[in-house]
């Protein structure tokens, strides 16, 4: 009960009746002046041209379905929005706001409230590019979309180049169709890589880098921001002639899949700027593992740096790219009947060739003799017997370089 004073008491259920009887005359009241606020500011539209003024009518309906207050802040920012924006974008603006409202409705009345002054400076040709990214990244994520809206023109500015930013949207726009996270990352690694491109000052190399971008978009999706961001460590210290060898290899093996494109372009270009004078041996060493499948092709990719590592560290130049090609080949060669025996081929040549300077002829001579080894008996052996016979010669060259496998002793004398 309640006490009214000394003499009367009032029960507490007439007391929360009364409460929400309140309640609900302040909210009904709060409507009808949102109610008469959101009409005033229909008629405040009406100067408008009438294309625009339909496009606000329209959207503000559908926005005031899921959020008075939302429609309410649209139609206050109309009269300067209308000034940045055509008919079309209006209508692509106030989706966005509509869509934001569904899940949240305050981020949805300052995301109006925000407006698209941001956009004035920006080219009109890049407009619907903005609208087309967001709201395919909204259907995904509406945060990513609200903070990709607002994001977009610094960076755009930024660039200062309205081609480059067009090409760059269209493959952002093309990588929210999988993922609004990674076109997110894409568009914020642009101006590292867009001062990188502009570093080379070749207008061949920032085609061919958004060639291999928007290739990556297509087939591969959001490993598309992965290879964006890696490009100016991939591309540091090359010649333009070697960056684009690099980015057209890499486009080449995007058919074998994106990560393997992706190793391709961050190993092959340690291999251009140690030695370059393989870079073509590699690559068709490449082409013939990969026929044995993905995991043997992205495992000699990863293996290449330190093979490479070990070539510069030979004295001799000349003499150490000779061997390294002697290597890739022999290494091709058995690539063509087995991928696993390649592979350990590859990787026990890297550890022959890791001895002192002084054992450097026994070294090599182990290499050749390696692989003449390994090749013979990889072709008269059966496939179940390969691991073992593969597991020893690795062994062999490991424990005692300078003694030659004896597995394989009578196969390479045959030979």
């Amino acid at each position: 009960m309640v006490k009214r004073d000394s003499h009367e008491t009032i029960p507490e259920s007439v007391s929360s009746r009364a409460e929400e009887d309140s309640h609900n005359d302040v909210q009904e009241q709060m409507h009808t002046a949102e109610r008469q606020s959101f009409l005033e500011l229909t008629r405040s539209i009406a100067g408008l041209p009438l294309e625009q003024s339909a496009a606000a009518l329209e959207t503000s309906a559908a926005i005031a379905a899921v959020s008075l207050r939302a429609a309410i802040e649209f139609l206050h920012a109309i009269p300067v929005a209308a000034e940045v924006l055509q008919p079309a974008e209006l209508r692509s603006w106030g989706e966005l706001g509509r869509r934001i409202a569904m899940s949240d409705f305050e981020a949805a009345v300052s995301f109006f409230a925000y407006g698209v002054e941001g956009l004035r400076s920006l080219p009109r040709t890049l407009h619907p590019l903005i609208f087309q990214l967001c709201s395919r990244q909204m259907i995904l994520s509406s945060a990513v979309g609200r903070d990709t809206f607002r994001n977009v023109p610094p960076i755009v500015t930024a660039i200062a180049d309205s081609e480059l930013s067009h090409s760059l949207l269209e493959v952002a726009a093309e990588i929210s169709r999988r993922s609004a996270k990674h076109s997110s990352e894409f568009l914020n690694a642009t101006q590292s890589v867009a001062r990188s491109l502009k570093d080379f000052h070749d207008a061949t190399v920032t085609a061919k880098a958004l060639e291999l971008a928007a290739a990556f978009a297509a087939r591969a999706g959001g490993i598309a921001a992965d290879a964006w961001t890696a490009l100016p460590e991939a591309l540091s210290e090359l010649k333009p002639a070697d960056a684009l060898r690099l980015m057209g290899c890499a486009n080449d093996f995007l058919e074998r899949g994106g990560g393997a494109a992706l190793h391709i372009l961050l190993s092959g270009s340690e291999i251009l700027r140690r030695a370059p004078e393989i870079f073509d041996d590699w690559i068709d060493l490449l082409w013939t593992v990969g026929a044995h499948g993905n995991a043997s092709l992205v495992a000699f990719v990863r293996c290449s740096p330190r093979f490479i590592r070990l070539l510069s560290a030979e004295a001799d130049r000349a003499r150490g790219v000779e061997l390294s090609r002697r290597v890739i080949r022999l290494t091709k060669e058995i690539a063509a009947i087995d991928g696993e025996a390649a592979l350990a081929s590859f990787r026990s040549s890297a550890r022959a060739r890791a001895f002192p300077s002084n054992s450097s002829k026994r070294g090599r001579a182990v290499v050749s003799l390696q692989f003449v080894s390994i090749r013979a008996r990889v072709a008269a052996t059966s496939r179940s017997k390969r691991g073992a016979v593969m597991k020893h010669c690795t062994a062999a060259v490991t424990v005692s370089p300078s003694t030659p496998c004896s597995t394989c002793s009578g196969s390479t004398s045959k030979r």
